[in-house]
């Protein structure tokens, strides 16, 4: 079985590695740096990836300012791993790898405000699962996901199965190429996902 992988980093060599997602820093970072230099107002902080980290944690006053925070909290393994290579030693990872896991994590939590670094595109489940929960949450713009310039077309009539990384990727897989192809089997990383998946199975 031949396998169109859509994600940023491709886990198998075996894979056709296509990605149709690219992650850029925002043109204003003014926001982003006011969210940086506030983070000891708040309860928790919450990277959903590793590029909220990269992005966000770039901005600190200090390299070494939110080692110290008491509640940082990582959707996943990547995230955390993230975390421990800028320094910071105690992140609570949340026991599943998605947004619903998160939400379920923080059902056990003191309310709290939270603050969110994420993408552009980051869908609202999270932030609204939380705040009907009595937190108040405050999220910011850490990082641009965008389709690439010149995203590569493959011969879809050689592929047997797709993995989509994220909603994104299906959207753009669906820009790039018109529809989702009949006859493959579709692989997909989290409920998020996949429920984004079948929605677009539906109205194309």
């Amino acid at each position: 079985m031949k396998t169109l992988y859509t994600g940023i980093t491709c886990p198998n060599p075996a894979y056709v590695h296509t990605p149709l997602i690219e992650i850029l820093p925002v043109q204003d970072n003014s926001t982003l740096m006011q969210a940086a230099g506030s983070v000891d107002r708040y309860d928790y902080v919450l990277f959903t990836s590793r590029f909220a980290v990269k992005h966000f944690c770039s901005l600190l006053p200090q390299p070494t300012a939110i080692s110290h925070h008491p509640s940082i909290v990582s959707i996943g393994s990547a995230t955390t791993v993230a975390l421990y290579n800028i320094g910071v030693k105690d992140v609570q990872q949340v026991d599943e790898d998605n947004s619903y896991g998160v939400i379920e994590w923080f059902r056990s939590q003191p309310c709290g405000r939270i603050l969110i670094p994420r993408s552009n595109l980051a869908l609202p489940i999270i932030p609204e699962g939380l705040r009907q929960m009595g937190f108040e949450v405050d999220t910011v713009t850490a990082y641009i996901n965008s389709m690439p310039q010149n995203p590569q077309r493959t011969d879809l009539s050689k592929i047997d199965r797709i993995v989509f990384t994220s909603p994104s990727t299906i959207d753009n897989f669906i820009r790039l190429y018109g529809s989702l192809p009949e006859g493959k089997v579709f692989d997909t990383r989290g409920p998020v996902t996949e429920q984004h998946l079948h929605t677009k199975i539906k109205t194309t």
